[in-house]
């Protein structure tokens, strides 16, 4: 299981039940209630990071050059479907450029861990 699908369901899991232990979370997906730590705690670190990108976003008058375009293949449509549903954001496009932005870090995460799993 990669890193980015390990967080995900760290993120699901405590979504549904904040009271979660990360030693509940640990053992329902195996791993260390430590790695379980981490993640959460880089979690929280992604959601603050996605919050300040969102409040300075550029604004929406912004011209063709300021604009990135990127084929969406179906493992960054999985990525952002993955990113909306966890987050429990709406679909708005501030709410899917935060996810796009998560979803480019995540790949790029995978990229660097030796290949797509």
């Amino acid at each position: 299981m990669s890193v980015a699908t390990r967080r995900a369901l760290v993120r699901q899991l405590t979504d549904g039940d904040p009271a979660l232990s990360a030693r509940a979370i640990a053992g329902q997906i195996g791993v260390s209630k430590d790695t379980v730590r981490r993640d959460l705690d880089e979690i929280r670190r992604e959601d603050s990071q996605a919050a300040q990108e969102m409040a300075t976003a550029a604004p929406e008058g912004a011209s063709d050059r300021d604009r990135l375009v990127l084929p969406l293949d179906d493992e960054l449509r999985q990525a952002l479907a993955v990113l909306r549903a966890t987050r429990n954001g709406p679909d708005t496009d501030a709410s899917n450029r935060a996810a796009a932005r998560a979803a480019i870090r995540a790949m790029a995460d995978i990229v660097k861990e030796g290949g797509r799993s």
